[in-house]
Formats: C-alpha cells, structure tokens, sequence
C-alpha cells in the first residue's frame, strides 16, 4: 500500500489498529497473532506489543482491555489536530495534548505520535513516539 496522503495514512492507521483490537476477541496462536499483526507493523514493534499486551493460557494469546495499554495505536480523533508529515521513508503522525488536571489521571503538555517506516516498499508501524517527534518535524507540520 501506497501512503501519499493524511486520507491513506489515517486509513492504515484505523486498519492496524483494528487488528490489534482483533487480539482481544479470540485465544489465538503466536503464529496467528504474527499472522494479524504483521502487514501494519514492523518485527521489533510486534515484539513490543506482544510482551506489553498479550497474556498466554496454555500457549494461546490474548489481549486485555486496558485505558493505558502501550503500544496501541493512540486513539487520535483524526482532525485537523492531528500532524501528518510524510518523508521519502519515513512519516510522522502525531498530536499535541495540553496539559490536564482533570479527572484521575493528570499529565503535561507533550507530543505523542507514531512512526511509519518503508521497508523495502512496504509501510509499517515501527515506532511509538512518546514526545519523541524531532524538531524540525514538528516545524514542518505548522
């Protein structure tokens, strides 16, 4: 899949992360969970996700409902708040989130986003950037 614009990029998005949604539904094999996770993101992200997320039961997975699960792709409402900023091989979708004290949980101000990556023409998650997203990225995406 081509990702030449905020529209493709958003699409891919809401497709991996339903397949990690589709972890919860089912026990399923290590092999299955490759099977689902790996056309959306890149084997070092997979191993992440696997060992945050996924609970075994006699050699089967699956995964828990949790408000704070690493990982997940960020629930973004995909509006005009969301930055996408799209390299030759790399693209950098991420949101700015004001500072909170409401509610149980309270945080800063920070960035929080996703990094896309070409792999030899294939696009996948390949990072989760926990105000992680470079300077002049952020620059580009004013």
């Amino acid at each position: 899949m081509e990702l030449k614009d905020r529209g493709e990029v958003f699409s891919f998005l809401k497709e991996a992360f339903k397949a990690q949604a589709a972890l919860s539904e089912k026990e399923r094999t290590k092999e299955e969970v490759d099977g689902i996770l790996s056309p959306y993101f890149s084997e070092e992200y997979q191993k992440a996700f696997f060992k945050e997320n996924l609970k075994e039961t006699n050699g089967k997975y699956l995964t828990y409902a949790s408000d704070f699960a690493k990982y997940y792709i960020p629930f973004y409402q995909y509006s005009n708040d969301t930055r996408v900023v799209i390299k030759p091989d790399k693209i950098y979708v991420f949101e700015y989130f004001p500072e909170s004290n409401e509610g149980p949980v309270g945080y800063k101000s920070h960035y929080e986003g996703i990094l896309l990556e070409n792999f030899s023409g294939v696009w996948k998650v390949s990072k989760y950037l926990d105000d992680e997203i470079p300077e002049e990225v952020i620059k580009e995406s004013l």
